[in-house]
This record gives structure tokens, C-alpha cells and sequence, in this order.
């Protein structure tokens, strides 16, 4: 806490001075006049963020947004978007495990797993294209734990009205608490935007190169778990082993709290697990039909062409026996290479009265090979190398109070596929109500680890070319009034549930000495429900906002079968917070608390040597209260933040954890801020 006293004056001097400087909003005005004084249309006297745009491939389309609401705090994390249902390992930038899930999400193309690793990797639907008016610069940066920081700045140029081009470079380092829970990676993104002075011509690309670095530990083990939970008090033992008891029946302990030093408790590992990826994309447009008048184009057609490498490593110089013995006492250095190339060509139509349509056909070709350790008497293939064809089409209409979206893809080949039928209506059936109500079924091929992996571990090798095709069905619904309140719900049935399974028995203990996992399907249907309440709710200028979510899931399973598709029962969220603004309006300020609790569940653990949370039966983790302190303050184009993160962490005990061998993260005082230019 006197860490938090020294920082809240530093920030308010810089909060002073800011509001006694010009308003840069006159000076963004100033440049626009300058630079695009031939436009017919005025500037106007403020700032219109309506010119800053970006576009994304799945059709969102967002706008510079440089409000502080409490929402942009659930955002100010290393994701950058709100983890309700996500929980984070103790280091930034490392993994998360899942509180919920969803299944109505769409896939042309089997996943190649890895999925710990790829929570914060930056996907192709990820990427933005720019569309602004003047230069326009975002800057990201938070504090980590221990040394280390996280900087993500952005630049968009405009170098004329047809096109735009972003650089956007994210860089991390974190050490961490524990011993051998560094993380460290760099992403960088480069994109481009253009359109012809007819409209006629669309061109977007973008190339990515992103590497991810972590320590692994494995968690910590059976005897540090202890000195974790009963720090800082520890009984004490006799010459045989037992405690001992006091004159008034209670067992003798003793203070220590050395162990509040998380680098003291020793960890299962001390490996290297790293991801690295490049990625280039283009697409371009051109239009058949343009529509002058309502600048529009009714038929246009285009090609998109997906090239993407990955390559992923595990390496663990001491040879770790956690995971088993390993061939001929070989050093483990797995690594596997993954290329994909994409090809599609699509026709668009956009017609009043039939709605708009896209029809595709696209053409992926795919390789995933694993390192050949050339050992004698293999017989296990060491690469996937196939392809796959794909018929899509969607079709958007407007009603008069509502609009109808139908998305339907077809894999043409018999293997790796990933069929879906989509159907989606959203309406504002009165003035501040929304409303949305949908539908998925789908039929895919499970991810590639599944099917196959190679390590030079002896009970890391499989080959499953004969899994079942995982089948959901998925309804969903949304209600929702401004703000103020919205109600969602999800209800999915889930044939061949495909996961991973520990096979050490944990009732024995075997498990925190051996860790030997198989990738497993689920012969029975699993039932699983959610329902999330958000609500908001403000007394002057006190705010008090709410997330609660309940789920539960129904798996019926014969003796001696694993229950899977583990959550906790309920999830919730509150916020108290207050908010004012200051210094003649110029700096707006908000403060409050937050508390975050879930319950107990057999969460899954996180296995690092094939980035991947596996299921369990043996421990549960949850019932720990979260409380966190916030001060965030806006002055002008820049949002700062001040948080400290689970300040009750010594106050409920040490049994708070992010898996069941793996605490969640000491009360730490962390701050940033998050910075726009217009030029």
C-alpha cells in the first residue's frame, strides 16, 4: 500500500499540469483544415471521431474510441478485452484457464491446437484496417510483475484519402513471482487500406510476425503447495513426523513468512516453451456493378490468399521425469513446424430487395511436422500433410424490424472438415432495446494435436486417425436495454466432446510426481447451459455494476469415465464505483472496487509441454474472494490507470489458485495508460 500513497500524487501533478495546457483537440482541427482543406465538408469545432474507422474481416466496424468507462477498466489488461470468464495464470502474458465456454463460434478449418498458447496471439480476424483522417497513434503500456513492462503502440497514416497503413508493434517482459515463469514476446502487425477514387477497387493486406516466449514450471509441487497454503504459520513437528499438541489441545505452530517470497518455493520444471509465427494476407475487391447513388456496389467479386507459419519448441535441458521417461535418455528438444495456405475467391451481391450475399470457394493445403528425433524402431509418422475445399455462403437481409443472417459452409473433402449452418436474427423492436436470438449446429474434425503428436517423450507420441467428429448444437439469445441492463443465455449439445485426459491417478498422489495424458472423446452426449446477467445501475455519481453467471453442465458417464467440460457452478462480478469530474471538466475521474468470486470446480491444469489444459478429477479449486482497488483518470486522449489487484490476498488464506497446482497471483499494485494522438 505505500507503494499506492506514492503513485496517486505523482499522477495528480501530471493531471494538473495537463489541464492548465492547450486543448489538443483545437490543434487535431487545426491540422485537419491544413491537410484536407479541399474537402466541401467543414471541421468542425470538436473533435469528430466518426472519421477515425477501422474495418475488420468479419464485417465489425469500430471507431476511435477515447472514453473511460468502466468498461475500458474490465478492458486494461494484457488481452486487451474483458476476461469475466478467463483465469490468469500468475504471470502476465503466459496462459489463462477457462470459467465458461461457448460453442457458437465458426471454423472453415481444423484448429492445430497448441491453445494455451494462443490467447493473446493475433489471429487474422484480429487485425484492423484504417480508414482515418488525420495520423492517428494509440499507446498501451502496463506495468508487469517484477521487471519487465508491456508497451503496444499503434500508428495509422493516412498518405492520401484512398490509402491507409498501420504499424502496430506489442512488447513484453515479465519475470514473474515464481521461479521459472518469465515470459517475454514480441507481435508485430502491419496493415494496409485501399480503395480507388471510384470505389470500385478494395485492396487490404496485412503481414504479421509474432513471437511467444515462456518459462514453464509446471506449477509447483507437493511440498511447496504446503509451504503455499500455510505460510505464514507452519506447525510444528516431533522427531517422528506428528505435530505437536499444546497444554490446551491445539497444535503448536510457528511464524515464518519467508515463503511470501514466491521465488522460494521451487517449481516440477524449469523448461522453455516458445511460439513463432509469420503471417501474410491480401485481399482484393473489385466491383462489377457501383452504385453511384447510394455508393454502393450491387455485384463486386475477390480472391484472398492466406499464407501462415508456425513453429513451436519445447525444450527442457535438465530432463524433466514429470512427464516420463524419454528415448535413449535424449536431451528434449520437441519442435514442430506448421504451414497453411489459403486460397478463396467470392462473389458479393448487394440488392435492396434480395438482401446482401458473399459466396465462396476456398482451398486450404496444410503441413504439420514434428522434429525426427531418428531413434531406432520408430514407427510413428511424423507429419499431417493434406488438403481441404470449402463452399460458404451468407446472406444478410433487412427486414423492417429485424435482420436475418444465414451462414452455411460445407467442407467438400472427407477429412479435416468443419461443417456448419448458422442462422441469426437481431431486432430493436423499440427505441433502446436490443434484441438477438441464433442458432449453430456444427460437424468438425478435432484439432490436430489430437490426431497427432510427437515427443521424444515415450507417452507423448500418439496417432488417432480414427476420432469421431466433435458435433455441437447451439441456441443463444441476448436481451438487452441500453446499458442499464442485458440478459444472454447459451444452451449447447455436445456429441464426441474431444479433450485432453490425465491419466496419473491423483487419489494415490501419483500425480504430482507423473503427469501422462491422452487425448480422449466423450462416447456420451454432454449438456451444457449458461445464463449471464449484466446490469448498471447509478445513484448520482456512484455507479454500481454487476455480472453474475450461472452454468451448468450434464454428462452422463460409466464407471471408471472422467467427468469433462468442467465449470464453476457460478461467476460473478461487482463494482462500486464513483466518478466526477474535476479542474473546470478537464480531468474526469473514477475510483471504486471490485470483487470477483466463482465457485469451487475440478478445474482443468495447464501442461506446458503440449501447451494444453488437461482435465482432472481430484482437486477442486474457487470459493476465493478477489478484491481489487482502481483509480483511473482521463485527461483529454489519455486514460491512466492505477489498480491494486487482490489487495484481500492475505487476509482469506493461501488457497487461491489458477489450476490445481498453480497459485493465482499476491496482492501487486500495477498501473498504466493508454494514449491517442491526432495529428
Amino acid at each position: 500500500m505505500q507503494k499506492f500513497f506514492l503513485v496517486i500524487p505523482f499522477f495528480l501533478i501530471h493531471f494538473a499540469l495537463f489541464a492548465q495546457s492547450d486543448s489538443l483537440e483545437s490543434k487535431i482541427n487545426d491540422n485537419d483544415d491544413k491537410i484536407i482543406q479541399n474537402d466541401q465538408k467543414e471541421i468542425n469545432d470538436s473533435l469528430n471521431l466518426n472519421k477515425y474507422k477501422i474495418f475488420y474481416l468479419d464485417g465489425r466496424v469500430e471507431t476511435a474510441d477515447t472514453s473511460l468507462t468502466i468498461f475500458k477498466d474490465y478492458k486494461f489488461n494484457f488481452l486487451r478485452e474483458d476476461n469475466f470468464e478467463l483465469l490468469s495464470l500468475p504471470n502476465v502474458a503466459h496462459s489463462y484457464n477457462k470459467l465458461g465456454y461457448s460453442f457458437k463460434y465458426k471454423s472453415t478449418f481444423p484448429k492445430l491446437g497448441a491453445r494455451g498458447k494462443h490467447f493473446h496471439y493475433f489471429e487474422k480476424d484480429d487485425i484492423g484496417y484504417y480508414n482515418v483522417a488525420t495520423p492517428f497513434t494509440e499507446i498501451f503500456a502496463k506495468s508487469t510483475f517484477e521487471q519487465g513492462q508491456i508497451l503496444d503502440a499503434l500508428v495509422s497514416i493516412n498518405l492520401s484519402p484512398q490509402y491507409n497503413f498501420t504499424i502496430a508493434h506489442k512488447g513484453y517482459k515479465s519475470l514473474g513471482k515464481y521461479i521459472s515463469s518469465r515470459s517475454r514476446g514480441n507481435q508485430f502487425r502491419l496493415s494496409s487500406n485501399f480503395n480507388s477514387k471510384n470505389k470500385k477497387l478494395n485492396v487490404k493486406s496485412h503481414f504479421t510476425s509474432q513471437n511467444i516466449f515462456n518459462e514453464e514450471n509446471g506449477g509447483l509441487d507437493e511440498d511447496n503447495i504446503y509451504f503455499f497454503e500455510e505460510a505464514t504459520e507452519y506447525l510444528v513437528l516431533d522427531n517422528s513426523g506428528n505435530p505437536i499438541e499444546t497444554e490446551d489441545g491445539s497444535l503448536e505452530t510457528i511464524e515464518y513468512d519467508g515463503y511470501l517470497d514466491r521465488s522460494r518455493l521451487g517449481s516440477q520444471i524449469r523448461a522453455e516453451g516458445s511460439l513463432y509465427s509469420k503471417r501474410f494476407f491480401i485481399d482484393f475487391e473489385k466491383s462489377l456493378i457501383y452504385n453511384d447513388e447510394k455508393e454502393i456496389s450491387n455485384l463486386s467479386v475477390g480472391y484472398q490468399f492466406t499464407h501462415e507459419y508456425k513453429k513451436i519448441e519445447y525444450n527442457d535441458p535438465l530432463r524433466s521425469p514429470l512427464f516420463g521417461s524419454t528415448f535413449d535418455g535424449t536431451a528434449v528438444s520437441d519442435q514442430s513446424r506448421y504451414i497453411r495456405n489459403d486460397n478463396s475467391i467470392y462473389l458479393k451481391s448487394n440488392l435492396n430487395k434480395l438482401g446482401r450475399f458473399r459466396l465462396s470457394y476456398s482451398l486450404i493445403d496444410f503441413e504439420n511436422n514434428f522434429k525426427d528425433y531418428e531413434l531406432n524402431n520408430d514407427e510413428l509418422i511424423l507429419g499431417l500433410n493434406n488438403s481441404q475445399s470449402n463452399l460458404n455462403f451468407n446472406w444478410q437481409k433487412d427486414f423492417k424490424l429485424f435482420q436475418l443472417n444465414l451462414d452455411l459452409n460445407k467442407s467438400l473433402n472427407e477429412d479435416y472438415i468443419s461443417d456448419y449452418q448458422s442462422i441469426s436474427l437481431s431486432s430493436k423492436p423499440l427505441k433502446n432495446i436490443l434484441f438477438n436470438l441464433g442458432a449453430i449446429n456444427s460437424n468438425k474434425s478435432p484439432n490436430l494435436n489430437f490426431i497427432l503428436f510427437r515427443s521424444i517423450y515415450e507417452d507423448y507420441n500418439w496417432h488417432n486417425p480414427d476420432l469421431e467428429n466433435q458435433k455441437s448444437s447451439t441456441l443463444y439469445s441476448e436481451i438487452g436495454y441500453k446499458e442499464l441492463i442485458k440478459i444472454s443465455g447459451e444452451y449447447s449439445k455436445i456429441d464426441n466432446y474431444t479433450f485432453f485426459q490425465e491419466l496419473s491417478s491423483g487419489i494415490t498422489g501419483e500425480i504430482f510426481n507423473s503427469r501422462k495424458i491422452s487425448p480422449s472423446q466423450i462416447d456420451s452426449e454432454i449438456s451444457y447451459f449458461k445464463v449471464k446477467l449484466f446490469s448498471k445501475i447509478d445513484f448520482g455519481k456512484f455507479s454500481f455494476i454487476n455480472t453474475g453467471q450461472y452454468q451448468k453442465k450434464d454428462q452422463t458417464i460409466e464407471f471408471g469415465e472422467l467427468f469433462t467440460l468442467n465449470v464453476p457452478e457460478w461467476i460473478t462480478r461487482n463494482t462500486i464505483m464513483f466518478s466526477s469530474s474535476v479542474f473546470n471538466n478537464s480531468l474526469f475521474l473514477q475510483t471504486g472496487f471490485t470483487f470477483n468470486y466463482f465457485t469451487k470446480f475440478y478445474a482443468d491444469y495447464y501442461n506446458p509441454l503440449v501447451s494444453e489444459f488437461v482435465s482432472q478429477n481430484f482437486k477442486e479449486i474457487g470459493e476465493f474472494p478477489r478484491i481489487d482497488f482502481f483509480f483511473n483518470a482521463k485527461i483529454q486522449q489519455t486514460r491512466v490507470f492505477l489498480k491494486v489487484e487482490h489487495l484481500n490476498s492475505s487476509m482469506t488464506g493461501y488457497d487461491y489458485y489458477s489450476d490445481p497446482f498453480t497459485p493465482y497471483r499476491d496482492l501487486s499494485v500495477r498501473f498504466g495508460l493508454v494514449w491517442n494522438f491526432f495529428q
